[in-house]
């Protein structure tokens, strides 16, 4: 994809034998898109389903399926030894003969306490420069959390981070200001629906 993003960079996504290339910060990019195959199932049969839900028996986690979203996942080396799994979800929208793309995406990295992960946070928005806009101490099903919003006129990233044994589950959700709000309640039935066993 296009455009150079400010803050996490560029996650190379390995689902299967399929390799492709997924900006995560979503937002706009003013060039085409290249085809994309669609998703495989990841190569670990049993550890992932998604049939309307995400679920991984490996991890105990589970959430609801954005549906119509293109489903990526990732295992293995990271440049952070900690991270275990990323599972994104990108929706391309076709705008001024070009496509926009949004993602919304799930890190899992083994973490001392929710407070790192919200100095992490903090940490890389002063680095990039990112005013935060909100930020509030969350908790869904029973599991405590962190959501942080932070972004300019024209856009915007949420970060939702929650913690149990651990483990960090970090969701992230960025686009342009207007596709951000058109998909935000979709990210909030995702983060809404999230459950460890």
């Amino acid at each position: 994809m296009g455009g150079k993003r400010p803050i996490l960079g560029v996650i190379n996504v390995l689902p299967a034998l399929l390799a492709v290339s997924v900006a995560f910060m979503g937002g706009c990019t003013g060039e085409p898109s290249p085809p994309v195959p669609p998703p495989t199932e990841p190569v670990t049969p049993g550890t992932l389903t998604t049939q309307g839900y995400v679920y991984d028996d490996k991890l105990g986690y589970g959430f609801e399926y954005p549906g119509g979203w293109e489903l990526y996942v990732e295992e293995g080396d990271f440049p952070d030894k900690n991270i275990k799994k990323v599972v994104s979800f990108e929706k391309k929208i076709p705008k001024d003969r070009a496509q926009v793309s949004v993602q919304i995406e799930l890190v899992i990295k083994s973490v001392t306490d929710l407070q790192e992960v919200k100095n992490e946070f903090k940490k890389g928005l002063e680095r990039s420069g990112l005013p935060i806009l909100n930020e509030a101490t969350i908790s869904i099903n029973n599991i405590d959390g962190y959501d942080i919003l932070s972004g300019t006129p024209t856009w915007k990233l949420r970060q939702a981070a929650f913690f149990a044994n651990g483990m960090a589950y970090i969701f992230k959700y960025s686009s342009q200001e207007e596709f951000y709000r058109m998909y935000e309640e979709t990210f909030n039935n995702v983060i809404n629906s999230f459950v460890i066993e």
